[in-house]
């Protein structure tokens, strides 16, 4: 039964981190507890806002020998080259549904840069050594933080995949706008856009009807992503530049990047720049005018329609370009005249909760921050009547870095100085959050693998 609603927080004593970092600006969440849904709060980026023996459920280090000190900073790159060994480890592809088969009692994994730590949660033991194992090579330059599991990643995954089988009415009804099985705290993470006991019983009910514990859910409110809408003139064309329609030209977005098909330049950028369904529309760079145009629409998918709700992998579209392009991205640094050079991409299943991202939009600049969830579903309520009422963005990433209308379409992409690797395009936000679609759900959705080298 539906009990009522209990304030609590987070454990403000453990706080490391500067209180107006972003990572640390609190959140609010409910979760089920003796009966009752509770209400609690806690930094939204937690494990870079309190030192790690004060985490919820800590078991423990692998090593002794720690990569940060007083006078010691973490290697960078031996972390994400630990965190992708522990991942090929894990063998988990959301996107194709491929599950952990070496690990069976994983639950989820997510990294502090800062301090060079791996987080993991796993129930097993010999899950425990094996990843002890495979991170024996790192010692002295990343530590593991082992947290005890409560559910395997499959098994959240599962579930989720049960309340976006749930027809439209139902989840419209309980107003619910994303699903996340969630590795920073191996839970079923569901935003609602209202939290009220009316709403929460009626989530009660659809959860047991499911099959699906109350325990294993946490709460968050969030409304619907909004889609995101200087005038640098850019030739060659590069990523992170403003871009306009033809038949839209108050309005503006970001292109994402640019790649080839053999030697001829193609960009990606938002899909609901153009018009979900339809291809023709003629782009310009950064004004509407002759002398700006620079591409075509060639292909923006409509939404799938053999599940109960239509949906795509990525919001994106692909452009035929007309005038020279450069797969670099635009550095809108005043220190610098250098433009990032891409040296290649990374899919979703390779990206890695915690991780430092940045992003290059027309609206907002050069903005970086954490990831904050992995493989999301997203739900969206298009306003056009020519759109269904609600459709949904599978596999898509969060993360807290600013952003702003016009943004949409932005290159999100990991810097190694002023070489990077792209990992998506942006497409939406919050006020809390912006939502960016991985590579390998943009090749999903336009059937073409760009050269971007």
């Amino acid at each position: 039964m539906l009990g009522v609603l209990v304030l609590g927080s987070f454990g403000s004593a453990s706080i490391v981190k500067d209180s107006n970092d972003k990572a640390c600006q609190p959140v609010n969440y409910w979760v089920f507890e003796n009966g009752q849904w509770v209400q609690k709060s806690e930094p939204r980026v937690w494990w870079y806002c309190q030192e790690p023996e004060k985490a919820r459920g800590f078991e423990g280090f692998a090593f002794k020998e720690m990569p940060y000190g007083l006078f010691k900073k973490p290697d960078p790159m031996a972390l994400h080259q630990a965190a992708r060994d522990l991942m090929e480890l894990v063998g988990i592809n959301e996107l194709k549904g491929k599950f952990s088969t070496s690990l069976p009692s994983y639950g989820g994994m997510f990294i502090n840069e800062e301090k060079g730590l791996i987080f993991v949660y796993v129930k097993d033991e010999k899950d425990r050594e094996k990843i002890k194992q495979v991170s024996e090579g790192y010692k002295g330059k990343i530590n593991v933080v082992f947290l005890k599991g409560k559910y395997s990643f499959e098994q959240l995954v599962k579930w989720k995949h049960s309340i976006e089988k749930l027809n439209g009415g139902t989840i419209k009804q309980l107003g619910i706008t994303m699903i996340d099985a969630d590795e920073a705290h191996n839970s079923l993470t569901i935003g609602l856009e209202e939290i009220t006991p009316e709403k929460l019983k009626l989530l009660e009910g659809e959860l047991e009807k499911l099959g699906i514990p109350k325990e294993s859910v946490r709460i968050e409110k969030r409304g619907y992503m909004k889609l995101l809408a200087d005038y640098h003139r850019a030739r060659p064309l590069v990523g992170g530049v403003m871009i306009r329609r033809e038949d839209a030209p108050d309005s503006w977005g970001t292109l994402g990047y640019v790649g080839f098909i053999g030697s001829t330049p193609y960009f990606v950028t938002a899909g609901h720049l153009g018009i979900w369904g339809t291809s023709g529309q003629r782009i310009y760079q950064p004004t509407v005018n002759e002398e700006n145009y620079v591409g075509t629409v060639t292909y923006n998918p409509y939404f799938r329609d053999d599940e109960s709700i239509p949906y795509r992998y990525s919001d994106s579209m692909l452009v035929r370009a007309y005038v020279a392009g450069s797969t670099k991205i635009y550095n809108p640094s005043p220190y610098t005249s250098s433009d990032y050079i891409v040296i290649g991409k990374k899919y979703s299943v390779d990206q890695i909760v915690g991780e430092t991202v940045i992003k290059v939009g027309a609206t907002t600049g050069k903005t970086t921050g954490e990831i904050t969830n992995k493989c999301v579903t997203s739900f969206l309520s298009p306003k056009e009547d020519y759109y269904p009422d609600l459709v949904a963005l599978y596999c898509q990433m969060e993360t807290n870095l600013e952003s702003a209308g016009g943004d949409s379409g932005a290159p999100v992409f990991k810097s190694y100085g002023i070489f990077v690797e792209l990992y998506g395009i942006l497409w939406g936000g919050t006020d809390t959050v912006s939502a960016y679609s991985p590579i390998d759900g943009i090749e999903e959705d336009l059937g073409v693998t760009l050269d971007v080298n």
